[in-house]
């Protein structure tokens, strides 16, 4: 008995420190717990979501292009894009898109069947932290677009104004979104660039209004913009004066355009006010003729000067019907025949085709006022020879002239001119010639496009081969491939 209650008294006891014990240690955790926890707490790492985020049905059946911009976040993934159908579909499906922080990012989603679709986007770092959800609700087409010349032209220009455009002042860019920051002395090709969104506003204007209004709101800043125009002088009224003289006929040339696609005289008032007081002023007779200088610091006269001069005097007697132009006209085509033109056809060496593009427009401007078959004739010669010559061509096509801004777009100037040519003399053999051969041009060009990198659909410099991504795109090479399915669009 006694044995039992000392047993009994001892179990007493272990049990009550026992208690002791975990009483104690339970208190001395939670507070230890509560400082351990905020010690070891990891700060929050948040990401920026994805801003702009546009989902667009494309001329593909069940197809949207998705863009949007991406966020400045350090070590980013790229952007989890996933849809979901709407109203009671059950098709749904995630993308990783791999991209750089702060730049935009473009997705062509093919989606399984028609109906409307929940788009969600979701940027992801590298430590795979995630951005709250960004949503749009987008429908694309039933039906794919049939074929047509017309609507690859429609995808050739969306590529150049989407990528090139400064929309805000409606002028050019160099690279995709000035990506290379060169873009301040683009000026001459600034013309060119906007003659391709003129023939597509041309083309459009009476089936689709509302982006026909758009076009004019990018002509409109196009204009009040001077074309960025980087010489800008004070005693200028019109903000187009530089120094380059063939600059100043590049965009008369596009001002008068302007106002023949919109009725507005004020673009084609104000090419005269240029022409007038700045362009024809620095002509100067001597025993070569009368001829245009290059710019204000050298003498030198040369064809890509005074054709466009030319030209433009031309298109001005035209729509004013003032006898000095046409007289000026004449004189500057005397100068460029007289100096510049080879029996063979060849305008100037080496021969470009901007430049024969250019004499030959001239040409076939003047026969229309004169009626007198030896600027026809001149017409047909000069630009044919750009068709014919392999001076001018690489396995039957235009040739690669260049990789510079200047280079580049030389082809875009050379095709509005040899499809009007086409057009006058469609019965004629040349002119069935003229119209294979830029339809030719036409189909090499579209055999090498990335239909898949759309909108990042960029034109070659050379049709003959695709562009490569590894490279810059380039605004002159895209203008010139722009101007070639605006031009087959023309001829459909």
């Amino acid at each position: 008995m006694k044995q039992f209650a000392q047993t009994y008294y001892l179990l007493q006891f272990i049990i009550c420190l026992i208690c002791l014990s975990i009483s104690c240690g339970e208190g001395g955790n939670d507070n230890y717990s509560e400082t351990n926890d905020e010690r070891n707490k990891e700060p929050e790492i948040t990401v920026s979501p994805i801003t702009n985020l546009e989902a667009k049905s494309t001329q593909i059946a069940n197809q949207l292009l998705i863009t949007w911009q991406n966020p400045n976040t350090p070590n980013l993934l790229g952007v989890e894009l996933s849809y979901l159908q709407k109203n009671g579909g059950t098709h749904n499906g995630k993308q990783i898109i791999q991209g750089a922080a702060g730049k935009t990012g473009n997705y062509t989603l093919q989606l399984p069947q028609y109906g409307t679709y929940e788009i969600s986007a979701i940027a992801i770092d590298n430590y795979g932290h995630r951005s709250s959800a960004v949503t749009v609700i987008a429908t694309p087409a039933e039906t794919t677009v049939p074929f047509s010349w017309a609507t690859l032209a429609d995808s050739c220009t969306y590529v150049l104004i989407e990528q090139f455009m400064n929309k805000s002042k409606g002028t050019f860019w160099s690279t995709p979104k000035d990506m290379s920051d060169e873009s301040t002395y683009i000026y001459w090709q600034q013309a060119h660039a906007m003659d391709v969104v003129i023939y597509s506003y041309k083309r459009i204007k009476d089936t689709n209004k509302q982006l026909a209004a758009t076009y004019r709101t990018y002509f409109e800043r196009w204009y009040a913009n001077h074309a960025n125009n980087y010489h800008r002088n004070p005693s200028d009224e019109t903000g187009f004066l530089n120094d380059f003289t063939d600059d100043m006929c590049w965009i008369c040339l596009t001002l008068i355009h302007l106002s023949e696609a919109t009725g507005d005289e004020k673009f084609a008032q104000t090419a005269k006010i240029v022409y007038d007081k700045y362009i024809i002023t620095r002509a100067w007779t001597d025993d070569k003729g009368t001829g245009l200088p290059w710019n204000t610091t050298q003498n030198d006269r040369n064809a890509c000067t005074n054709s466009p001069g030319c030209l433009v005097a031309a298109k001005l007697y035209q729509r004013y019907e003032d006898g000095n132009y046409l007289s000026d006209a004449k004189k500057l085509y005397e100068y460029v025949v007289n100096n510049s033109y080879n029996a063979d056809g060849r305008v100037e060496e080496p021969p470009l085709t901007y430049t024969q593009g250019t004499f030959g427009e001239a040409c076939r401007q003047l026969y229309h006022i004169t009626q007198e078959s030896k600027y026809m004739d001149k017409a047909k010669q000069v630009i044919n020879y750009a068709a014919t010559s392999d001076r001018c061509l690489r396995n039957g096509i235009l040739r690669d002239e260049g990789s510079s801004m200047d280079q580049s777009i030389f082809k875009s100037v050379y095709i509005p001119y040899a499809v009007n040519l086409a057009l006058d003399e469609a019965s004629s053999s040349i002119g069935k010639h003229l119209i294979t051969f830029l339809k030719n041009n036409a189909e090499t060009l579209r055999m090498n496009l990335n239909h898949a990198a759309y909108p990042a659909m960029y034109c070659n410099y050379w049709w003959g081969e695709m562009w490569k991504s590894s490279e810059p795109a380039s605004m002159g090479a895209q203008v010139s491939g722009a101007s070639l399915m605006e031009g087959i669009a023309r001829l459909e």
